[in-house]
């Protein structure tokens, strides 16, 4: 098993290659942390869900232990608009443009980066 030092070392060595060998190697680390990320979450999951069984079992929703909490909330509903289908009906009807554009709220998100391994 790969150990976070070797990632570590091997990400550091990574930076004295050419371009691509970089790369190369900053991936393969990359590939190799998710690996042991999706374990570790594999286990963590398996631990909640233990949780949620109990508190299905004993209707009891929170739990306070030497360890930590754990509290269950209660279900809700999230409530979303299509912004493209709104915009497209405030170009038909600028009252309606008028209306809604006091609640429009615009975020703007940074680009991100995807690594996939090869096939």
């Amino acid at each position: 098993m790969t150990t976070i030092e070797e990632l570590q070392a091997a990400l550091d060595a990574a930076h004295t290659g050419t371009p691509a060998e970089s790369v190369e190697s900053a991936v393969t680390v990359y590939q190799v942390a998710a690996g042991m990320v999706d374990a570790y979450n594999q286990v963590k999951d398996a631990a909640k869900a233990l949780i949620g069984d109990v508190m299905a079992e004993t209707g009891v929703t929170s739990y306070a232990t030497r360890a930590g909490k754990v509290a269950m909330t209660a279900p809700s509903v999230v409530v979303s608009y299509d912004a493209r289908a709104l915009d497209v009906l405030c170009q038909a009807d600028a009252d309606l443009a008028l209306k809604l554009f006091a609640h429009r709220k615009e975020t703007q998100r940074a680009g991100t980066m995807r690594i996939t391994g090869a096939k």
